[in-house]
């Protein structure tokens, strides 16, 4: 298999640069559902204190 030429290479670099940039994008702008998670660590903390101070 022949080698990419140097043109090829960039026009390929760019279009994974532009794929992860969209990527990391909507990543960051659409929200995330970790709030349940943290609830549930946070309930489990007070319980925790409630149970071994009384």
């Amino acid at each position: 298999m022949s080698e990419l030429d140097a043109r090829l290479r960039d026009e390929i670099d760019d279009q994974v640069a532009e794929a992860l940039d969209a990527y990391l994008a909507e990543r960051w702008t659409r929200p995330r559902p970790t709030w349940p998670l943290w609830l549930a660590i946070v309930l489990t903390n007070v319980a925790w204190l409630l149970v071994t101070t009384t």
